[in-house]
């Protein structure tokens, strides 16, 4: 008789109002082993997770650990028993320092007093076993959201002594990154720990999963070998065959409409974990898309958000032009005035009003053009959104629903066209597909060509190596706020982390 396994669900269902979000789902896990949970957003994997953790009570069905029937009442019942979770949403305090958030709810004390010295060495030796050094005096609320995704790994990993859920944990940090926390996962998992591991990154999966189960409309979809090719994955994912990911370039180009010689930006105050440009030189045309690549701290973000005039109060030296014409990008207001907009890389905590409606959302970087004479024109507004929702294909096309509402693929497409119903001349864009499933990363991508298409400058940042190569028609490699390489279209993986990290060795000389 085999041993009963670690982790099985049976029969789990949930509704939410009037809508399912799962339908008796089975779902077992064995010790030592990684199991890929896969789904487009809405599919009911955070659900089924959620469950898991205690965040929310099933309808119906049962959780057996080591054979034996448990319900979690809450979160903390969960951790008691061995369950720990790396929400896709991260579940941080921003106003607490790393430490603090490290310990939060289970703080060390002596005397009854907070012992703030033990934290903070215990902290820095947490970071220190999955391989990261940093800063843990620093608030979260100033950290990248790449950096406070290590930190909520780190959080959890100290209380996965039976199951670890991963939802999402690769999807703010690159390559190299990526692969330490694959080590700590072999690692964990050699100890006898099963691994829940949720990823829209199909390219990861090969490299961590034992074993493949993929959601459907809040069902079982089936089952899939790791080493099955991305197209038999992604034909269970959407439940059809999905044409090319990436779509054709263009092939052309027109006037330039960015250049960047010798960049800098100089801050007026020091922010801790913020690398401003230093000594950045690059071009986007009209009708490109021109990628950023670079490691973590790499400066991407940063070069993005202070073209924006996001950076702070500061000022720029070396060559900055939009359109052949010197360029003051020192305020949002003065970005926006030259033609510029942004997508941020935390659409819900700077990229939506999550409890506006999706056509508030849509029209809020076009005020004027919907409030003449101060005052909001409702016909307008529902026009443009109307037209918006239209052109993103944002569903369900409801412009009076909250934004907060729609799955996290549909509200990647509210900010990108809230952006672009600015009609801007250069569009950046700072992790465009994080957190978004196949068939929506594939619509996104569309869009973005089709923007190119259109005449619109595109500079992308992103953690996704296969994203870069596949999208942009050229690769600038950051490091250390500075350009340190380019690439053309096409041009190998392997080549472009290589320049990145060997640029890394000769700035630690």
């Amino acid at each position: 008789m085999s041993a009963a396994p670690l982790l099985a669900m049976r029969g789990v269902a949930k509704s939410f109002g009037g809508a399912q979000a799962l339908r008796g789902v089975d779902f077992d896990l064995q010790r030592g082993e990684v199991h890929a949970l896969l789904g487009e957003n809405g599919a009911g994997k955070s659900t089924l997770m959620n469950v898991l953790s205690g965040v929310i009570q099933p309808d119906e069905g049962e959780i057996l650990i080591d054979g034996a029937a448990l319900r979690f009442e809450d979160p903390r019942a969960a951790q008691a028993a061995g369950v720990a979770t790396i929400f896709q949403e991260l579940d941080l305090v921003p106003s607490l320092d790393v430490a603090a958030n490290l310990f939060l709810g289970r703080e060390l004390t002596r005397g009854g007093v907070l012992d703030r010295f033990a934290m903070r060495r215990q902290a820095k030796l947490r970071l220190a076993e999955i391989g990261f050094d940093m800063d843990v005096d620093q608030l979260v609320g100033d950290l990248p959201v790449g950096r406070r995704q290590i930190v909520a790994i780190a959080k959890a990993l100290a209380y996965a002594s039976r199951i670890l859920v991963m939802d999402e944990p690769t999807a703010a940090l690159t390559a190299s990154e990526a692969e330490r926390l694959f080590a700590v996962m072999r690692d964990l998992a050699g100890r006898g720990v099963g691994i829940v591991y949720i990823s829209h990154r199909l390219e990861e999966v090969p490299r961590v999963a034992d074993r493949v189960t993929v959601l459907r409309d809040g069902k079982v979809a089936g089952a899939a070998s790791p080493s099955a090719p991305q197209s038999e994955l992604v034909a269970l994912l959407v439940g059809r065959p999905l044409a090319e990911l990436y779509p054709r370039r263009s092939g052309g180009r027109a006037r330039r409409v960015l250049r960047l010689e010798q960049a800098r930006y100089q801050p007026r105050r020091r922010r801790a974990g913020w690398r401003a440009p230093q000594g950045v030189s690059l071009e986007v045309h009209a009708g490109e898309v021109v990628g950023l690549a670079g490691i973590m701290g790499a400066g991407r973000t940063e070069l993005l958000s202070t073209l924006y005039g996001a950076g702070g109060p500061g000022a720029w030296s070396g060559t900055v032009e939009i359109d052949g014409k010197p360029a003051r990008l020192t305020s949002i207001a003065a970005a926006r005035r030259a033609g510029l907009a942004f997508v941020t890389d935390d659409r819900r905590g700077g990229g939506l009003m999550l409890r506006d409606s999706v056509g508030r959302n849509l029209v809020a970087s076009v005020l004027r053009r919907v409030s003449p004479f101060f005052l909001m024109s409702k016909a307008r507004e529902a026009r443009l959104a109307g037209e918006a929702i239209a052109a993103f294909d944002v569903r369900p096309p409801r412009p009076d629903l909250a934004v907060g509402a729609l799955s996290g693929g549909n509200q990647q497409k509210v900010v990108l066209a809230k952006e672009v119903l600015g009609e801007p001349r250069l569009l950046l864009l700072d992790e465009p597909t994080r957190g978004v499933d196949v068939g929506a990363k594939g619509e996104i991508y569309a869009r973005i060509r089709a923007l190119a298409a259109q005449g619109v400058g595109v500079l992308v940042a992103s953690s996704e190596m296969p994203e870069l190569i596949g999208l942009c028609d050229r690769i600038v490699v950051l490091r250390g706020g500075r350009s340190v390489a380019e690439f053309p279209a096409g041009a190998e993986e392997r080549d472009i982390l290589e320049a990145a990290e060997a640029s890394q060795d000769e700035d630690d000389e």
